[in-house]
This record gives structure tokens, C-alpha cells and sequence, in this order.
């Protein structure tokens, strides 16, 4: 990833949250990095998002311990902050290993999946972007939601992605309005960012029935980052979300010559999701865990 591009996210900040930063040098190398992100979008505020850094030549040397007692220790006590949050991945097994030393426990067990575009079955899938459901038209977002169809992507993200298994997550429902969406489509440009949603449109109602979307950054064009997909419960049954995949990969196909794979994740106990993304052949590429901890218990673990 170029170092522009990785620049522009370190340094891209959420209006609906405040992170902060501590840093671990040895000399003048830094070994070392840990975040954390209060989070203020009304839900879920109770749990602060963590991240933790180390070079590889230099763990097991306690760093992991310190960068978290650095992070955690002006978190206030006052019962506010109930839980941390952390993601791991098996790419680097450590983490995991790190996680559970602390005494966190696994609240969401992910299967990272791609398909890789130059061998998807195209036969396939233009079966499924001919399927038409009646009564149904696609709307494509290229960028920002239009103010006339916000209403319905909001609807579709409060229903659709709390409907998404939450396994062992402590969590609420996630509240989402126009200010936090616009705040994340600010964030997206800010990063250089691209995204593409499609909507299922019911037509005698006008009502989102269903999306899927997807964002991807030009300068590096081969990995399109799948995000949510979703079909409205009573409008299940119709072939919504094969279709709307279906489009979705030809137009990555026809517009992004350059994309190799669409990469996603899905719970391991989403059933639904895993079959139609394994017909479409996204295959397990590895595995990312969501980890939860109390503060009391991280601040312990931490020698607090």
C-alpha cells in the first residue's frame, strides 16, 4: 500500500468519536503503537475500540502489556467504560495469543473470504444479475447517499446489519442516522476512497428492500473491499441478493480492470451469506476474531 494512502487513514479522524495515540520508540525506531477509540455515535458507547502494535522483532518483551497501560490508564473508572474491543487476525497468530494472556474472551469468530475476478464463473453470473425479481429496479450509489434516497439506506443498514450474528459481542444494536453516514462518506474521501452501493428498489412502494456495497481505494485497485449486504426479511426468497452481487461483481469487472479479488468477512455462523458468497467462489483466505475485555479486567491485566 503506498505510504500516501496510509497516511491519509492514520490521519483521518471520526467527528463521532476521539481516538488517542501512545507510541513506543527504542532510539529512534518506533517499535511500537497503540490506539484507542472512544466511540460517541449514541450506541455501544460503553465499549472503547483497541489497537496494539509491535514490530515483530520485538515482542515478548512486555511492550504489549505497557502500550495497554498506556492506553487504558486516563479511561475514567466511573462505570461509562464497560468493555474493550480488539481485533485480531490469524495472519498474525501473536494477537490472539496476546488477547488470551490478557483474559479476553472471543466474541465473533470472522472467516476472511475472497474470489479471485479472473477465474469467478461469469456464465453464473450473469444467470444471476438476469434475474430481474418483478416488481424490483436497482438504484446505484456512486459515492454519497442522495438526500433522496437516505431514507432508505438508513433504513437498510438499522435493519440489515443488525441482523448480521453477533456470536459472544456484548453488543447493542448500531444506530444509524444521516450525520454518522456523512460522516462516514467525509471520512471515505478524506482517505482517497471510492465506494458503490446498489439498492433493491420495491416499486409499487419506493421503499430500499435491499443493498450491497462496496469501497476501494485507486492506488491500490486489486482488492474491492466488500461491505454490507442485506435483504429485507419479508423480501427474502426472491434471489435480491444474488442479483444484487451479481451486478455488483460484472460492473467491478467491466469498470475496475485492474481488481483481482473481492475480499470480505462473515460470521462463521452466517449460513446464509457463506453460501451465496461460496457459490459465487469466494474461498477462506483466514480467520479474524473480535475480542472483548472488561476495563477492570484489562486494567488488572495491565498491573493497573
Amino acid at each position: 500500500m503506498p505510504a500516501l494512502a496510509i497516511k491519509a487513514r492514520l490521519r483521518n479522524r471520526s467527528r463521532f468519536g476521539e481516538r488517542v495515540d501512545h507510541l513506543a520508540f527504542r532510539g529512534d525506531e518506533l517499535v511500537g503503537r497503540v490506539a484507542v477509540f472512544q466511540n460517541k455515535t449514541g450506541s455501544n458507547e460503553q465499549i472503547r475500540d483497541v489497537k496494539i502494535h509491535v514490530h515483530p522483532e520485538h515482542r515478548r518483551r512486555g511492550l504489549g502489556r505497557a502500550l495497554l497501560a498506556a492506553g487504558i490508564e486516563d479511561v475514567p473508572t466511573d462505570g461509562s467504560t464497560k468493555l474493550l474491543s480488539a481485533w485480531t487476525s490469524t495472519r498474525v497468530p501473536s494477537g490472539g495469543a496476546f488477547a488470551e494472556r490478557l483474559g479476553a474472551t472471543l466474541g465473533l469468530h470472522l472467516r476472511v473470504s475472497q474470489v479471485d475476478l479472473r477465474t469467478i464463473d461469469s456464465a453464473l453470473m450473469r444467470e444471476w444479475a438476469s434475474v430481474d425479481p418483478k416488481g424490483h429496479r436497482l438504484e446505484l450509489i456512486d459515492g454519497d447517499v442522495p438526500d433522496r434516497l437516505m431514507a432508505a439506506t438508513i433504513d437498510l443498514l438499522n435493519s440489515g446489519i443488525n441482523r448480521s450474528p453477533r456470536e459472544g459481542l456484548e453488543l447493542e444494536d448500531v444506530k444509524f442516522t444521516e450525520e454518522n453516514i456523512r460522516d462516514w462518506e467525509r471520512q471515505r474521501k478524506t482517505r482517497g476512497q471510492e465506494a458503490w452501493t446498489m439498492l433493491a428498489i420495491e416499486e409499487s412502494t419506493g421503499e430500499g428492500v435491499g443493498f450491497t456495497s462496496v469501497f476501494f481505494d485507486r492506488r491500490v485497485p486489486t482488492v474491492i473491499h466488500q461491505g454490507g449486504t442485506a435483504v429485507d426479511t419479508k423480501h427474502q426468497g426472491r434471489d435480491l441478493g444474488k442479483w444484487l452481487k451479481a451486478r455488483m461483481a460484472e460492473k467491478i469487472g467491466s469498470e475496475i480492470p485492474e481488481a483481482r479479488f473481492i475480499r470480505t468477512d462473515n460470521a462463521g455462523t452466517n449460513a446464509p451469506m457463506l453460501a451465496i458468497n461460496d457459490r459465487m467462489g469466494f474461498r477462506e483466505a483466514w480467520w479474524g476474531d473480535i475480542w472483548q475485555i472488561s476495563l477492570d479486567d484489562a486494567r488488572r491485566s495491565a498491573g493497573l
